[in-house]
């Protein structure tokens, strides 16, 4: 999208050299000044963006490589309300179309709203997302709920990532080169060969990056003597700085195509990323001194034993942490882990012409993966207060079988889908720990278990020290998905057309094996926190002070792992009418429904209730918009107008037992898109989006909710009402997380001169984010949440601009370009997550500061 006549055509033929004919036709009309004719496939069918009646965008191979498109966070921004996060890094790309994501939910067992595919095959594991962007021929990004021909998990739409396929003519390829600040090396290139011309083509292609850490952890490795001089020998800092990566890529594609009428084409290809993980920079309680985390105030739980055992106690803890004196590139943080994704996989096409006017498309992918994420810090801090570690693995199956039926006014898909995925998690649980430290100095035996003081009060005295917690959590989660859909359209007349569509889904989820053990300081097993039984299962007694057993050993037997499933049927679907009164000028209007599955909270690590069944998401999604050329094909103006209503949004919050639950709640959301190119002159192209949004839970009545009694309750939650972690609140009225009021973005794309052989052309893209809030709970100044956080991480993020260039000196043959991103070096938290009410600090994610490099790129 976003690209003009001679600049996107010259871009597209040079540095890809790609000798389609429908390139050809476009160099014809961008020669006469116009702009170029993008074709997408957002309704199965190749087909001019402006003829779709959806609310799509497009980025093709040229566009990506002018905007500097490394890796996923790079499209934040790219176009109308298309945000782009991760508490994760790149690897783990958390993508927001209208307001609509994932938000703060973190367990592998939820799948994102945003439906992500690559070559039309669903990708099931959001953790590999971040893995395909390379060697591509164009990201399609599909606005509102797509639940006909996209289907399940794609509320807030669909992106589709479509690589580069075999043309089947002649041989050619590139290799590019690049270096940049952080020690940046980059290395990406593609061969293609043809060894039977129009019959048999195949293209192979790589990419190579590695990068140094941004962010420097000044906390150096071995014994963590923060919290009683280190008296346990159990807590070590691995002095690792985080960010930093190395990952490589490569795809091999084969395409035959033995006659006229068959097509097929088979792509294998793996891709793996190692590196530190992001870390946050932290946030302490107060907004007028952030970087002072204040370890006694009466929001953290465990501010009573800090005001016990601080600096003005005991002297065994500290009362508080500063980070006075810091850069914004620098942390002081126990364990930096290391993050591990690998995926693989392999995807067959096969697309045959039966007959004059219907042709087949069956599209089988499969892929496996691995996500392991050691050890790492999440309280921003050197106390070893919270150090969680994932490992997640997944396989996953897709087929999709279609038949494609066009004859004069009349065209109709029809077809059919199945598809299993699974995923099996084994985390690491460790908050707390610190307390391991508290025990050795006090002299309490490393067999002493309290976790999280939870028998204080009961079989313990109120003044019993608590231990950590030391857990191991196992589940597996296997879902399975059958549809039958079909969508037609008839042109009532020349102008007028009617699309309608429906979808019939089934899913069912299995949780099996779900197990949460505790450990105490010896490593002896000695809890099932989660498990079969329903209730804490003791492996070992537990014994007071005096070694007395207070809570005897469970006699029933080992009761095993929580098995739970869920199944849901639905039917979702949509029908536009789109009218095109004169030429270059299209309105629509549509309905639309669209559907998420239900899951589990796959993340309770406390008590087995809190293994739910998550009821699945729906959406009814009504839109009116118009895509419009004037000024000879220089001048396009797209636009929609567009109100969700929301049943059941799937969302996350912290409960009182610091666990992450997932609740559901009823919302709106209505919004603006506009969408502008302009082709000024044959050598500049300008153009200008703006995406607004007004979204807000249903319900309110605060004083309704805090009279409620949602104890024991799983999710806690009544409506609207919600139980956070330090009491009932309404959640009615706020918005949606990850939701900016307003966000825009501007370009040009300008071929600057000639010299020689070649031309310089220069981009430049400035990006607006509005405000907007890091999970339901908006600004925690709601009924009691000032009493669970009340730091910087409650006021949200946004209202900041980020600026981004490249230059670019391109020849037939070669091209050099230099590139810089956030030229302004701007400080901003894309990313955040509800920390303060456990470990004293909001979990901010700052985004990449001031980057810039060099490239090199050879056609041959």
């Amino acid at each position: 999208m976003k690209r003009v006549g001679s600049i996107s055509v010259v871009a597209i033929a040079v540095c890809l050299a790609t000798p389609a004919l429908a390139q050809q036709a476009a160099e014809e009309q961008a020669q006469s000044g116009g702009l170029e004719e993008i074709v997408v496939t957002a309704t199965k069918r190749s087909e001019n963006l402006q003829d779709v009646p959806v609310a799509v965008s497009a980025i093709s191979a040229s566009a990506l490589t002018a905007k500097g498109v490394f890796d996923t966070s790079d499209l934040n921004a790219s176009m109308p309300n298309l945000q782009v996060s991760s508490a994760y890094g790149s690897q783990q790309p958390n993508f927001t179309l209208r307001g609509v994501g994932v938000g703060t939910e973190l367990s592998a067992s939820a799948a994102s709203p945003v439906g992500v595919y690559v070559d039309e095959v669903y990708q099931t594991f959001r953790a590999s997302q971040g893995q395909q962007l390379y060697d591509l021929e164009q990201v399609e990004v599909v606005r509102g709920p797509q639940g006909t021909l996209y289907g399940r998990n794609t509320t807030g739409g669909a992106i589709n990532f479509i690589t580069r396929k075999p043309q089947m003519k002649g041989a050619n390829g590139y290799l590019t080169l690049g270096y940049g600040n952080y020690d940046r090396k980059s290395a990406e290139g593609a061969i293609e060969l043809t060894p039977v011309e129009g019959q048999l083509g195949i293209r192979i292609a790589g990419t190579y990056v590695k990068s140094d850490p941004y962010i420097h952890n000044l906390m150096p490795a071995g014994l963590n003597t923060t919290a009683a001089a280190g008296a346990s020998g159990l807590n070590y800092a691995t002095g690792r700085d985080p960010n930093g990566d190395e990952s490589y890529g490569i795809r091999g594609t084969l395409r035959f195509a033995p006659t006229d009428t068959l097509d097929v084409t088979l792509k294998g290809y793996s891709a793996k990323s190692t590196g530190g993980v992001a870390a946050s920079l932290g946030a302490g309680p107060s907004r007028a001194n952030p970087e002072v985390i204040n370890y006694e105030n009466p929001a953290f739980p465990l501010a009573p034993l800090f005001q016990l055992l601080g600096d003005n106690g005991a002297g065994l803890l500290p009362s508080t942490y500063s980070r006075v004196g810091l850069s914004d590139t620098q942390i002081e943080q126990d364990t930096i882990g290391r993050a591990v994704t690998r995926a693989e996989g392999a995807v067959l096409t096969v697309k045959a012409e039966l007959a004059d006017k219907l042709n087949l498309t069956s599209i089988t992918g499969y892929d496996s993966g691995l996500y392991l994420q050691t050890a790492t810090d999440c309280d921003s801090g050197p106390l070893r207060l919270c150090s969680n570690g994932y490992r997640s693995s997944f396989e996953a199956f897709n087929q999709d079988l279609r038949f494609d039926y066009s004859s004069g006014p009349f065209k109709v898909i029809v077809g059919a889908y199945y598809g299993w995925d699974s995923v099996t998690s084994d985390n690491d649980i460790d908050i707390f720990n610190f307390l391991s430290d508290v025990r050795a100095a006090v002299g309490l035996p490393a067999t002493w278990f309290n976790p999280a003081g939870g028998f204080n009060g009961t079989a313990l005295s109120a003044g019993s020290v608590p231990t950590g917690v030391r857990g191991k959590q196992h589940f597996k989660q296997n879902r399975e998905s059958w549809a039958i859909y079909s969508e037609g359209s008839y042109e009532l007349t020349p102008t007028l057309k009617l699309t309608a569509g429906l979808r019939y889904t089934t899913d069912t989820t299995d949780y099996k094996d779900g197990l949460t053990t505790y450990y105490d300081d010896a490593g002896n097993a000695r809890m099932l926190a989660v498990s079969a039984y329903g209730a804490p299962y003791f492996l070992a007694p537990v014994r007071n002070e005096a070694g007395t057993v207070v809570i005897p050993a469970t006699a029933d037997p080992n009761p095993g792992g929580i098995n739970k499933s869920g199944k849901t049927s639905r039917v979702s679907g949509r029908a536009i009418l789109d009218w095109k009164p004169v030429d270059g000028v299209m309105l629509y209007g549509s309905y639309s429904r669209g559907y998420r599955a239900g899951t589990f909270n796959g993340l309770a690590y406390i008590s087995s209730p809190q293994v739910y069944f998550v009821k699945p998401e729906e959406v009814n999604a009504f839109e009116v918009g118009f895509k419009t050329r004037f000024l000879d094909n220089r001048l396009q103006i797209n636009g929609s107008f567009f109100y969700y209503d929301y049943k059941n949004q799937q969302s996350q919050v912290v409960d009182p037992s610091v666990t992450a639950n997932i609740i559901t709640l009823d919302g709106t959301m209505k919004g603006l898109e506009l969408d502008v190119e302009f082709a000024a002159t044959n050598r500049l192209t300008l153009s200008a989006s703006l995406g607004i949004l007004d979204s807000k839970y249903k319900g309110y009545d605060q004083a309704a909710c805090a009279a409620l009694n949602l104890s024991g309750l799983f999710p806690a939650q009544d409506g609207s009402c919600v139980q956070s972690g330090a009491g009932n609140v309404s959640v009615g009225g706020n918005p949606f997380p990850y939701a900016p009021k307003t966000s825009v973005n501007l370009a040009f794309d300008w071929d600057a001169v000639d010299i020689g052989e070649g031309k310089i052309k220069v981009h430049g893209d400035t990006a607006y984010t509005g405000r907007f809030y890091y999970d339901t709970f908006k600004d925690y100044s709601r009924g009691v949440l000032p009493n669970l956080a009340s730091g910087q991480y409650t006021q949200g993020e946004g209202d900041y601009w980020v600026f981004n260039s490249r230059i670019s000196y391109v020849a037939d043959r070669y091209t050099l370009s230099l590139w810089g991103k956030n030229l302004s070096n701007k400080l901003y938290f894309p990313a955040g997550y509800p920390n303060e009410g456990i470990t004293g600090a909001g979990y901010i994610v700052r985004a990449l500061p001031r980057t810039y490099g060099v490239e090199a790129t050879l056609r041959f």
